[in-house]
């Protein structure tokens, strides 16, 4: 596998440009309520920091430690802490299955798809932030569920793109319908008044909606196509007409594109 497929997503210009613009009251939304000033927490697969320095100003002057296995990430969110002027954050290039960190050390922890990409190992994972957080503290977990993904103008050919989309995450070992089985993760994990919610990253203006196909068809230009052809799942006049809808979708009346997201915070008993 190459070193760009072994990243989250098969990282991209253009997909590093989306994540640049999350923000905690995007992604974050339903945990923010429970923040308070002067806690501690954990971001686990922080990318490049952009949420990680929202949920940072709102426990201030608690610290939050940001945590991601991509070591570029890191650096882009250290120079984003810096050039914003946040500096109750610290980023580490780590591994949230053997979190580098004290037991009960933490007042929260928060992750944004992450448990998609490690998929049967997601128990594990929150099992070691239920180590690291104190009695009382709280997990606050959010992952999409394929099963949910809408297409606004969707044709043959989208329904094609998903279903190769899906393959090439279930070959690198994500889980992109793990969603629906988040409370259950948390409960297994030892966490305890179980909340969940639903929300939606959805693309409708026209400049969300071409940036969403210039994503997919660097994709297809990159890792996403390269897959769809070693593994036979397509040959090269199939990416081809990929390449082509994708392209019409974004021209079409109607066109928008929503990833569901089950949202779940859970508590660690006191």
């Amino acid at each position: 596998m190459k070193p760009e497929e072994q990243r989250a997503h098969g990282v991209t210009p253009g997909l590093r440009q989306d994540y640049a613009t999350r923000t905690a009251e995007q992604q974050a939304a339903f945990v923010l309520p429970y923040l308070e000033a002067g806690m501690d927490l954990l971001d686990a697969g922080c990318g490049p920091g952009t949420i990680t320095l929202g949920l940072a100003r709102a426990v201030l002057p608690g610290r939050v430690i940001g945590l991601d296995h991509d070591a570029e990430h890191i650096e882009e969110a250290r120079r984003l802490a810096r050039r914003e002027g946040v500096d109750n954050v610290e980023f580490r290039a780590g591994d949230v299955l053997s979190l580098p960190m004290e037991a009960e050390s933490m007042g929260a922890a928060f992750e944004n798809n992450l448990f998609i990409h490690l998929a049967e190992q997601a128990e594990q994972a929150a099992k070691q932030i239920h180590k690291v957080l104190k009695p009382g503290g709280f997990f606050a977990a959010r992952d999409v569920d394929e099963d949910a993904v809408l297409w606004g103008a969707r044709s043959d050919v989208i329904a094609e793109l998903d279903k190769l989309m899906f393959a090439w995450h279930q070959n690198r070992g994500s889980d992109m319908k793990l969603g629906k089985r988040l409370p259950s993760i948390l409960q297994a994990a030892g966490f305890v008044g179980i909340q969940t919610t639903i929300s939606a990253d959805t693309k409708s203006t026209p400049e969300d909606i071409r940036s969403h196909a210039d994503i997919t068809l660097a994709l297809l230009d990159g890792p996403l196509g390269r897959a769809i052809i070693e593994h036979g799942w397509a040959d090269h006049t199939a990416v081809e007409r990929l390449r082509a809808g994708i392209q019409a979708w974004a021209e079409a009346p109607g066109a928008f594109f929503a990833n569901v997201h089950v949202e779940v915070i859970g508590w660690k008993p006191g």
